[in-house]
Order: C-alpha cells, then structure tokens, then sequence
C-alpha cells in the first residue's frame, strides 16, 4: 500500500469517493478532513499484535511473566500506569515492536495514557504540524543559504554517520519515504528542531538520542503507522527535551554549566555518602569525575551502553518524573558496581575506562544497574526484596 493510501486509511476516509477542491494541495485537504473517531486503530493495532504474540509464546517458560502481563492487558482492555510499570518491569517484549513505541509515546507525554480516544487526533494534529514545518523550510536542504543554517546543516552531517553506525539501518532506504535514508529523516528532524528551539539550536549529542527514538518508533511494520513515524518522532523528541534541555542549551553556556555543575555535585554527594571509601580514594588519586560525568550526563548514556542497552535503559528512564536526577543515581551505581575494580586503578586509567563505557556492559547488564540505582536512592545499599515504595514495584 502506497503512503497515501495508507494515511488516508488510518483517517477513515476514501480517497476514490472524496473529492478534492482544485484549489486546495492534498496536504492542506488533510489537514481540513473531519476525523472518526468512533475507533481507535493505534489502540486496535496494538491488541491484534499482543494477540499474536500470546499465540506464539504461550507455552513459554522464559516469556511467562509477560505473557501473564499482557494477558491481564487485554481482559482488562486497559492501558494505565499499573500496566506500564508491570510490563516495563518484566521487560518490553522485542517481538512486540509496536508495544515499546505506544509506551514510549505514553510515558514521554505525547499520548495521554487515560484517554486512548486521544490518540488518533493527536497523531493526526502532529503529522500537519510537520507538514507546515515542511512547508515554512522550503528551502531546506538545497537553497539554504543563512550562514547559521548552513553551520548548524555541517556539524549535522558531520556527526550523522557516527551515529548508531554499529547498525546498518540509518543508511538504508526508509521503508515509508522511499526517496531517502534514514540518515536523512534524521538531519531534517534535528535541523527543524534547532529552527524551532534556539535556546537549545544543534548540539553533538542529541544526535544519539532522536536517532534511538526514530528507530523504535520506525520497528512497527504496519502501513498505517508508516506515515506518521517522522512526526511522532520529532514531537516526542522536542516534549523529551523540555526537561533535559538545561544540559545542552550551549547558547546560554553559563546556564547549562551551572546545570551540569549541579548535576556533577549531585552525583559527588550521592557517591560520599553511599561508598565514602570509593570516594576518598577518588581525591587520594586527585580524580575529577567531571571528565567522563560531563559526557554520560549530555547523552543520557546513550552512547555509552550499546544500542541494544540503550534501548532497556530509556525503557526505564522514560518512567522517571525527574530524569536528571535519575541519571545521577545511576552514575553512582556504575561507579558502587565497580568499586573493587575502580580502587586499584590510577586516574587515567579511571578515566579511559570512563570513557570506553560500552564494554562495562558485558559485567554489569542494564537491570542491575537500575536495582543498584533504586537501592541507593531508597537508602538501602544492599540488595534487599523489601518493597521500596513505586521503585519496589519493578525489583520485587
């Protein structure tokens, strides 16, 4: 199914019975079409493929608390908090790709998770939004000729093939714009996201985080979704920047220093106080941590873990109200997790360890990570089954 086919489908009208004034484009017909919303597809969509899933992994023991989980989804035919969390906490389901999209959606705020009727105006608000962007940057890419422009386009192109190139998909064909990769899709959204937000503009390191959300967003193979993949990415993205933004806003260096050194003290405090020897040792060895803290903080570690790790742990960061604060506990954790290693190596070989993260990995996986993480917030530095309030609720 071509791509207008497919958006005219999901708005539930037939483009052979409806009529186009002559002097209207299609996009500005779209954007004046009177939605149904009598049912939700997104919603529908996604029960079809639990279903599916079910089928397939019923009599697995591996997958059993999932398929419990996701059981008790669809008899309930709710999609609430409760919900969320039990599925996070047993682990998104990678065959279910559409299932970490809506969640995502869900806990960034791009959806409103009590009101699923909500969805499809939304979607449908957003992809006419983007069109107009289009519209507005009609010059982009070919005719732009501003000098800012043009700098803000090079240091993009400069840092896109270093982006998740561990992966082939970025340099395909888009399977929904057959014109262009995904490398592509990538620059426009981050050259319109610095157009629309100049306090923040195009700085190294967003790159990493658009790039993990577009693929997600981008996994679900139903022609529906397809045409929307772009906008839902960008809006999620600029709604996700508006709480992590104090970190990259280098337009107003002063502010976003002082936000990282408030960060950086944060994580100092959280270590002293949890593993005092750790600590001590670090200003034995004359250890400033804000050389490789700087830059776990400014991707929220999403070029430090591998993309697989990256993927489970904005599972986890996308349920946390303060994400910054969040991002310091789990700085702490890594280096308590490490501790023994940590205290018998010297300053620069603290830091290139720092620095070459996606190999800690392979001795600390994700949800340890996390636990560790929750159990330093909660006081408690052992690894304790006490229920610990919402974070209990995930590591019971």
């Amino acid at each position: 199914m071509e791509y207008q086919d497919s958006l005219y489908s999901f708005i539930n009208i037939n483009p052979e019975t409806s009529m186009i004034p002559s002097s209207q484009s299609n996009e500005e017909f779209k954007s004046e079409l009177v939605l149904n919303f009598s049912k939700n597809p997104l919603f529908e969509h996604l029960i079809l493929h639990i279903k599916s899933y079910l089928k397939a992994f019923s009599n697995s023991s591996k997958d059993k608390s999932k398929v419990s989980i996701l059981s008790e989804f669809l008899n309930t035919n709710k999609f609430d908090n409760k919900i969320l969390k039990q599925i996070i906490k047993n682990g998104i389901p990678n065959k279910l790709p559409c299932l970490r999209a809506i969640i995502w959606k869900t806990l960034i705020g791009y959806y409103p998770i009590n009101d699923l009727t909500k969805w499809k105006l939304i979607t449908k608000e957003h992809f006419n939004k983007y069109q107009d962007l289009k519209k507005f940057y009609k010059d982009y890419p070919n005719n732009i000729t501003d000098e800012e422009d043009i700098k803000t386009l090079i240091q993009i192109d400069k840092d896109l093939p270093r982006t998740r190139n561990e992966i082939n998909f970025y340099k395909e064909i888009s399977n929904f714009n057959k014109g262009e990769t995904n490398y592509d899709i990538l620059r426009r959204i981050l050259f319109f996201y610095s157009k629309r937000n100049p306090d923040v503009g195009y700085v190294q390191g967003i790159n990493e985080i658009v790039a993990i959300i577009y693929y997600i967003f981008s996994l679900d193979e139903n022609v529906y979704i397809k045409p929307f993949v772009e906008s839902d990415t960008y809006f999620c993205f600029e709604i996700l920047m508006q709480e992590i933004k104090p970190v990259f806003m280098m337009h107003n260096i002063n502010y976003s220093q002082l936000f990282i050194t408030m960060q950086i003290r944060q994580i100092n405090d959280i270590l002293k106080e949890t593993e005092p020897d750790l600590f001590e040792y670090f200003g034995k060895i004359n250890l400033v941590m804000d050389v490789f803290l700087m830059r776990w903080l400014m991707v929220l570690f999403t070029h430090e873990f591998t993309f697989e790790g990256s993927i489970t742990f904005l599972d986890r960061l996308f349920t946390q109200k303060n994400k910054m604060k969040f991002i310091c506990y789990i700085s702490v954790a890594i280096l308590v997790l490490n501790k023994k290693k940590l205290m018998k190596m010297e300053m620069e070989e603290i830091v290139l360890w720092a620095q070459e993260f996606g190999s800690i990995l392979k001795n600390n996986n994700i949800d340890e990570i996390v636990k560790t993480a929750f159990d330093i917030k909660a006081g408690n530095k052992k690894n304790s089954s006490k229920d610990r309030g919402f974070f209990g609720f995930f590591f019971k």
